[in-house]
């Protein structure tokens, strides 16, 4: 099964998305940025990031795109929830930064493995 494979709104790089928003808004928190500035450098680090597969050559459905900025933002503000507002440890953000590393090595991997589809 080719669980890696782009789709057309959603995918399971959609998880990788998801997670990495919710990273940002940890990381911004443990290192003592505001919740104006955390959301303003994470939406522009989530283009830049759209932007950069573009660059590489990684080829993905417009809507697809827009979905997964969409979904990063998301992934932001349930961690901007948990980190400014519940007050979560900073330290769990550990936790989402190592599944989302090891997510996106699996499908990193499967990609030089199998090539871009």
């Amino acid at each position: 099964m080719d669980i890696w494979k782009h789709g057309t709104y959603v995918d399971m790089w959609s998880i990788v998305h998801l997670l990495s928003g919710f990273v940002l808004a940890g990381l911004f928190f443990l290192f003592g940025f505001s919740f104006s500035v955390a959301i303003i450098a994470s939406v522009f680090l989530l283009l830049f990031w759209e932007v950069f597969e573009a660059v590489v050559k990684i080829v993905e459905p417009s809507i697809n795109v827009i979905v997964d900025i969409i979904i990063g933002f998301v992934g932001f503000l349930v961690g901007a929830q948990l980190f400014y507002i519940m007050g979560w440890p900073a330290s769990h953000v550990l936790y989402g930064l190592v599944l989302t590393i090891a997510l996106a090595v699996w499908g990193f991997v499967d990609f030089l493995k199998r090539g871009y589809r």
